[in-house]
């Protein structure tokens, strides 16, 4: 192994040049390493140096993150080819370090090899029972990769698949907060000069296929994802960002009008939140296809008629409502978000008091309002008392409790629509919303970029050149709105 050190340290030179190094000298140098590596036998990679150190405990894995991927995996290959010679748990923390400490601007050369390691964590991850441990050094090291969150990955897809599995929730959310915008491509176009380029979107260098990060990207992978985060939000009853995740999944562009089973699935787990949201049932936004729609309509109507009373109808009704269909829920999986439905029931009747009143007592609450998970009153004042405390306590009721003397009920005091911001709270706020536009902003950049180099519209850009000259010369004005692209190439990118 001493002999094969310089080889597998030549680059990147330490320490660095006083003035760098330009991008193309930086390409030119670890893609040359990397050949040189990929030409050594793994049996030599797993050779310990003349002094009996194992090289993963000599290379740091920030410094020389190429030599430290192909040691690495020489080791999990051995292991998973029966090598008893590797000790398991140290392999396990050499693969979580890497994870943690990898280089982002090397680690772009190197997308099947991160791909590999990640998929052994999660492995032995569910092998030893770890998965709330692995899930955060998973996604921890996806947006080392990728810190926009914006590209979306059969690696982003397999982690929400995990982290269900496990009911680890909360361990995926930094990751589930990135909304994603695109998908990989085996040949990004415009084809980057050089990937070790930092300014460069992450479309630029993570690739699917069989030299790429991800494994190609389907509608259905694209569904599946936008469905499992919205239940992942549903689990820690985040009803806001579950809204976004499954509303992606039902307004899917649709070909020839249909709707999947996941589309349909997700739409009928988005109107239960919609009623844990807003109390009400929500619009369906303007770009959801008409022919999913209305199959959504027919297939979800037990949905939609939950939707329907919970607004209008009274809380035994709902409450027989929901027991009726107790079959239908159960069979996708909504029983829990119903249960959660039954009891929002209540306070967002105590709630909509504030439309009516200014303040009002706890008995009169009591007699105004109904439980639907029982279909009748509160058993006593004491628990709509609670039941109102505990509101004002979760920031879901906008209001103040008055305690009068002695022998009085207590007065709920209403508060408005919401809680009054300082004037620092608003400057954060605003400052915090001028980010996220100015990101937006260049990622409309990104994508009309890429639009510009996507065989379709290069096609249909030619045709209507052709076609506008034909109509100048015979003095007709022709429409110029492009609608040449099905809608399996519009996700390319999303």
């Amino acid at each position: 192994m001493d002999d094969l050190l310089p080889k597998l340290l030549s680059f990147p030179s330490h320490p660095p040049p006083p003035n760098g190094i330009s991008d193309q000298q930086y390409d030119e140098g670890i893609t040359s390493q990397i050949s040189a590596i990929r030409n050594i036998a793994d049996h030599k990679l797993l050779q310990q140096t003349s002094g009996g150190e194992n090289v993963l405990d000599i290379i740091n894995p920030a410094l020389n993150t190429v030599p430290y991927a192909f040691v690495l995996i020489a080791h999990i290959s051995a292991v998973q080819n029966g090598n008893k010679g590797v000790d398991l748990d140290a392999l396990w923390g050499k693969m979580t370090g890497f994870l943690g400490n990898f280089d982002p601007r090397q680690i772009r050369y190197l997308g099947p090899e991160l791909s590999r390691i990640l998929d052994t964590t999660m492995t032995l991850a569910r092998r030893h029972h770890q998965t709330s441990m692995a899930i955060p050094i998973v996604s921890n090291a996806l947006l080392r990769l990728d810190p926009t969150g914006t590209m979306l990955t059969s690696r982003h897809l397999a982690l929400v698949k995990f982290a269900l599995e496990s009911r680890s929730y909360f361990e995926i959310i930094p990751l589930l907060d990135k909304l994603p915008l695109y998908i990989p491509r085996a040949n990004p176009q415009p084809k980057p000069k050089h990937i070790c380029d930092m300014s460069l979107s992450p479309t630029a260098f993570i690739t699917s296929g069989k030299d790429g990060f991800s494994s190609k990207m389907k509608t259905q992978d694209l569904l599946e994802y936008f469905l499992l985060g919205g239940m992942v939000f549903i689990g820690i009853r985040d009803w806001k960002k579950a809204r976004e995740y499954l509303e992606m999944a039902v307004t899917y562009p649709a070909k020839d009008n249909a709707a999947s089973m996941i589309m349909i699935t997700a739409y009928q787990k988005w109107v239960l939140v919609g009623l844990l949201l807003e109390g009400k049932p929500l619009q369906l936004p303007r770009v959801t296809s008409g022919g999913a729609s209305k199959l959504y309509h027919i297939i979800a109507k037990p949905y939609d008629i939950v939707a329907q009373i919970f607004e209008a109808g009274s809380a035994s009704r709902l409450k027989s409502e929901v027991e009726h269909a107790k079959g239908h829920w159960k069979k996708y999986g909504d029983e829990g978000l119903m249960k959660c439905v039954l009891a929002a029931y209540q306070k967002f009747q105590i709630r909509n008091l504030a439309k009516v009143y200014s303040k009002i007592s706890i008995p009169e609450i009591h007699n105004l309002t109904m439980s639907a998970e029982t279909g009748s009153k509160l058993s006593n004042i004491g628990e709509c008392e609670a039941l109102v405390r505990s509101m004002i306590a979760e920031g879901s009721l906008h209001a103040t409790l008055a305690i009068k003397a002695a022998n009085q009920p207590s007065v709920l005091v209403f508060a408005g629509d919401g809680p009054v911001l300082t004037e620092k709270q608003m400057q954060a706020a605003l400052a915090e919303k001028t980010i996220r536009i100015k990101k937006l902003t260049q990622e409309i950049k990104n994508t009309d970029h890429m639009l510009t180099h996507e065989k379709e519209y290069i096609k249909f850009a030619q045709k209507q050149k052709k076609q506008s000259k034909t109509a100048q010369d015979q003095g007709i004005v022709t429409d110029m709105d492009w609608n040449g692209v099905d809608d399996e190439d519009l996700m390319g990118m999303y």
